[in-house]
């Protein structure tokens, strides 16, 4: 029977498989080679250069702003989304009312484009006539340049979690509806408060979900690219590029084409890293005992 089941899978698999060498496996090796290589990517002739691109890199200076930027919007965008998203796991887990309003609610930024939110953001922030400096204008207090070089990043960061917070918010609450109403009822009956529910019934048995969603958020804010050059204009500055928005640049340039695509490639080799580790670490850290319901 196992044969005979392994003969009737293998059919329904292999064009899956097929089609993920072809569109992932094979460009990422094919990126690898050309990482190895100095190229414009018009001439059929690369020039073999070894690990020249890797060595340029830890030299750099422009490369490591981008990094750290990454590990901005990676580690402290990501404890503010899921700080935001346990909240409302939180309050909705306590039997809250018109459950579906509030999730599609918190769920509409999603549904749009990133690049037109990118654009909403940058009117908000405007020093003039922005949402933000009208309020603090009406207040009596001085505006504040929030896209100004030392600004920027931030108030990047700040838009990011806006419109992230939902998705996270949703698979979070996704897990909780697993989780049967008479656990909590019984918890309430026994004289469990909202916080103790919550830190030992709640996150407990919705522990794999967490796991799933902060790996999500990982690979999401590592090659995250299309909000951050929208919300940078049209000459995105520098303080604003993360490691996928440098690739880009140089791979393909801003107005002027650079056409670095055999150092473009080794930078998308260090992000491939990155993603790796973060997701290997982050199994680790989170595997625990599930809890079955």
């Amino acid at each position: 029977m196992r044969d005979e089941k392994k003969k009737l899978i293998i059919p329904y698999l292999l064009p899956a498989v097929a089609l993920y060498l072809v569109f992932f496996i094979g460009p990422a090796i094919y990126g690898l080679w050309i990482s190895f290589h100095e190229w414009n990517g018009f001439t059929e002739k690369m020039s073999f250069v070894g690990i020249k691109n890797y060595l340029k890199i830890l030299e750099d200076p422009i490369y490591w702003q981008s990094f750290l930027n990454m590990m901005l919007i990676l580690f402290v965008g990501g404890i503010f989304v899921f700080f935001i998203g346990f909240i409302f796991t939180a309050l909705m887990s306590q039997g809250v009312t018109a459950k579906k309003a509030i999730r599609a609610i918190i769920f509409f930024p999603q549904i749009i484009a990133p690049i037109a939110l990118a654009v909403v953001w940058n009117y908000l922030y405007r020093f003039d006539i922005g949402f933000f400096n009208s309020i603090l204008n009406a207040l009596g207090l001085n505006p504040v340049n929030w896209t100004g070089p030392d600004n920027i990043m931030m108030s990047a960061v700040i838009s990011i979690v806006w419109y992230s917070t939902g998705f996270y918010a949703i698979i979070l609450l996704a897990g909780v509806d697993k989780i049967p109403n008479t656990i909590f009822e019984a918890a309430r009956v026994e004289g469990a408060s909202t916080i103790k529910i919550f830190t030992k019934i709640t996150i407990p048995l919705i522990w794999d979900v967490i796991s799933i969603a902060v790996i999500l958020w990982g690979i999401n804010a590592i090659r995250l690219f299309d909000f951050l050059f929208a919300f940078g204009g049209p000459e995105p500055p520098t303080r604003i590029w993360n490691t996928a928005m440098y690739q880009f640049i140089l791979g393909f340039g801003q107005r002027t084409p650079i056409y670095q695509l055999g150092y473009s490639s080794a930078i998308a080799i260090t992000m491939i890293i990155v993603v790796l580790l973060f997701v290997v670490t982050g199994r680790k850290l989170f595997k625990r005992e599930v809890y079955e319901l």
